[in-house]
């Protein structure tokens, strides 16, 4: 009885096994791909950006990655296995020798125990360090070919808290510069400033690792807190567009923090405010609520892989999209709510979890009575 067991382990395990393997393979690759066009695409289609430049964005964008395809992939793996199992009666044979359903699972809670360890470590130390090395791909890129990171005619937002649009561009000067500088403070998405500028360059400041513009001609126009918008011309102007240094330096962002570090700043004296605070708190629960998804997924995937038994690969995949797109969904909506004060992003970012749980529980037990 003990050799079956093994045996039967094995088999479902492999199983799962190869098709989460495939399956995070499949996602990251799509997920690391469409990254990779949105942040250097112009460069790639000038043919300027070099495979060393490509592969260490890569490397700085698959941790990131990892932690969103590998529960994806595993709800994926769970679901369609169990789907086949069930579809040619293995299962049925399986029960019928005295196993329960809740013992057939156990491979799939095992690894999912991994894969939650495994997802813990990229989001508590691997994917923050990752963001903020891709900062720095970035500013490779840009210094590899600057103009071609200002594209005309396209807005482009990677540059932080502003926007920029370019209406030409001749050679390295570019024409018809305008530059919104964002209110982030009140969040209102307007622009607190912004400049035109007949003619503007990029500037590479390899010693401080920052990137300016060169401005002639440029007019200002500023917005006062009563609302009053003032224009005034400023002649030659050298904007900062981007500070690596100094934003590696400051690491402001818990996005970009590992959870030591951001236990260190909450325990630091600082005069920190209280929507930074609670975003630090709320970053730290969300990345230990996140890392449970695959053990949470799965519960809910085994008895619905088991009901999807008489129909076709396609509908496995189906609910496989809806169940992952409900439960990202939870915390994207606890991310609006992260440097409120109150435990309602603390909520939000456990509930899924929580009710994966329960749903289970249900599911497990209505499968158990067919």
């Amino acid at each position: 009885m003990f050799s079956m067991l093994r045996l039967m382990d094995r088999y479902i395990g492999k199983q799962i096994a190869a098709s989460t393997v495939f399956g995070v393979i499949v996602l990251s690759v799509l997920l690391v791909m469409g990254n990779l066009f949105k942040e250097l695409r112009p460069l790639l289609v000038e043919e300027h950006a070099s495979p060393a430049l490509v592969l260490r964005f890569i490397f700085s964008v698959l941790p990131f990655s990892l932690i969103y395809t590998i529960p994806w992939g595993f709800l994926v793996a769970v679901l369609l296995v169990f789907g086949r199992l069930s579809a040619e009666n293995e299962l049925v044979s399986m029960r019928m020798a005295g196993l329960s359903l809740l013992r057939v699972a156990m491979p799939v809670y095992t690894i999912a125990a991994l894969l939650c360890g495994l997802c813990l470590w990229l989001n508590i130390s691997m994917a923050p360090k990752a963001k903020d090395e891709m900062k720095f791909v970035l500013y490779e890129a840009v210094k590899a070919n600057p103009n071609a990171m200002l594209n005309p005619g396209v807005v482009q937002t990677r540059f932080q808290d502003q926007k920029i649009f370019v209406e030409g561009r001749q050679g390295n000067v570019l024409q018809g510069m305008h530059l919104y500088a964002l209110d982030q403070e009140n969040e209102t998405g307007f622009p607190k400033a912004s400049i035109y500028a007949r003619e503007a360059k990029l500037k590479i400041i390899e010693e401080s690792k920052q990137i300016r513009l060169h401005l002639t001609d440029a007019y200002m126009e500023v917005r006062s807190p009563s609302g009053k918008r003032e224009l005034a011309f400023i002649g030659e102007q050298e904007p900062l567009l981007f500070d690596f240094a100094a934003d590696r330096k400051k690491k402001q962002k818990a996005s970009i923090m590992t959870n030591a570090q951001i236990r260190q700043a909450l325990a630091e004296p600082s005069d920190m405010d209280d929507s930074k605070r609670y975003g630090f708190h709320n970053e730290i629960h969300r990345r230990y609520a996140f890392s449970m998804a695959c053990l949470a997924l799965s519960m809910v995937a085994v008895p619905l892989g088991i009901q999807a038994r008489r129909r076709e690969t396609s509908t496995g995949l189906a609910i496989s999209i809806l169940v992952g797109l409900c439960y990202f969904l939870f915390f994207m909506v606890a991310d609006s709510f992260e440097k409120k004060p109150g435990n309602t992003a603390l909520l939000l970012y456990w509930l899924p979890n929580v009710t994966c749980l329960a749903l289970g529980i249900m599911l497990f037990i209505k499968a158990r009575r067919k």
